[in-house]
């Protein structure tokens, strides 16, 4: 069965919505917990913007500018399930939105159902946009989740969570209130070095030869139109090489290559893209696109020209881009050291303490096993 699967037996085009009372530690400011369609989120943009700007963790890959163009052109992003969370009545002008949770349910056999936080090789940082100041409150509301709902259960996964996150402590203590075990899970280790892959030593020592070959300069798109056209660029380049050859060229795919043109013009606009490339003698032979705020941001794409290979160009243009803002850290989905640009990422797990009593698990099978057989009905949004 896919697993994303956002609203069981709901046309995945059709925003379906169902806000229910939960448990607010404010008895004055009720949370409420709503979901709907990821593609159906464009009407909260302004809310949804707010609400990244107060996170307890900033996440760029869960912000409109990255998540809204993914649903309008990927399929992995289509049927996503976002749970909100709201204080204020309805309509009001205090209204706020309090959390945004992308997911996707997933019911199993013999352990309780678990709410699983999306995931997709696309995104880096799997942490959900939570309020800072109500961060453990919206966790308990979404946690709170009972009957009535299409996504059942009291279980939480989120995955590529950075282990050093201000968001683990508030985690920890809706699941210690709520009587959740809670499981930190590592993710591997960074993949060692490659045997052929460049030390710095070696960058520094590549880029002086490249230099000895002409002049070698870094170009930063400072404008719309000149990140639109570095990015195209840095998109033939990738296409002329192996990942070309092989099929697998973004520019190859008319979904990826619309959604990240879509998504880097979007984040300009909020100047979360740069693009540098590198050229000798006025010809690009390597570029790279990091997205994210000034003082940190993430590599999400790379490329060289081929007969530049063995100076390991695209090594050097993000040397260069260091050196150019060294007041801004590039993060790498997989580091391959330890360096101060690493980042510990794993999963973290919320669960009831469960028993493994015979009759225990015989109930949960049960219970699973009606609600496979039931269609859940549609609900009104408010």
């Amino acid at each position: 069965m896919n697993q994303i699967i956002a609203l069981k037996g709901l046309s995945p085009g059709k925003l379906t919505a169902y806000a229910a009372p939960a448990p607010s530690r404010a008895p004055d400011a009720a949370i409420t917990t709503e979901i709907r369609l990821l593609s159906a989120c464009g009407e909260i943009r302004q809310a949804w913007t707010e609400l990244a700007a107060r996170a307890i963790e900033p996440n760029l890959f869960f912000e409109p500018d990255f998540a809204l163009a993914a649903a309008q052109h990927l399929i992995a992003f289509r049927d996503v399930a976002v749970l909100l969370a709201w204080q204020g009545p309805t309509g009001s002008a205090q209204r706020r939105l309090l959390g945004l949770i992308p997911c996707f349910p997933r019911n199993r056999l013999f352990v309780p159902d678990e709410l699983i936080g999306f995931s997709d090789r696309r995104i880096f940082n799997g942490a959900p946009l939570l309020d800072a100041a109500q961060a453990q409150a919206v966790l308990a509301a979404v946690l709170s989740l009972r009957q009535g709902w299409v996504l059942e259960g009291r279980g939480l996964v989120l995955r590529q969570i950075n282990m050093a996150s201000p968001l683990i402590a508030p985690i920890r203590r809706a699941a210690e209130t709520l009587g959740l075990g809670t499981t930190l899970s590592p993710a591997n280790l960074p993949l060692p070095r490659r045997h052929s892959a460049p030390a710095p030593n070696d960058i520094e020592a590549m880029q002086q030869a490249l230099a000895r070959r002409g002049k070698l300069e870094l170009v930063e798109a400072t404008s719309r139109t000149e990140l639109r056209d570095a990015v195209e660029i840095l998109l033939a380049m990738e296409a002329s090489g192996p990942q070309g050859r092989a099929g697998k060229a973004v520019l190859q795919d008319t979904r990826e290559v619309g959604f990240l043109r879509a998504m880097t013009r979007a984040l300009a606009r909020s100047r979360q893209s740069r693009v540098a490339l590198l050229t000798l003698n006025g010809r690009p032979i390597a570029g790279a696109l990091v997205i994210g705020r000034a003082k940190g941001g993430w590599l999400y794409m790379a490329a060289r020209e081929e007969s530049e290979a063995p100076f390991f160009p695209e090594q050097v243009v993000l040397a260069l881009m260091r050196q150019a803002a060294p007041d801004r850290t590039i993060l790498q989905p997989v580091p391959s050291t330890s360096g101060p640009d690493a980042a510990g990422f794993g999963e973290v797990r919320l669960l009831p303490r469960a028993t493994g009593k015979p009759r225990d698990l015989a109930g949960r099978a049960r219970a699973a096993l009606r609600r496979g057989f039931r269609l859940p009905p549609a609900r009104a949004a408010g």
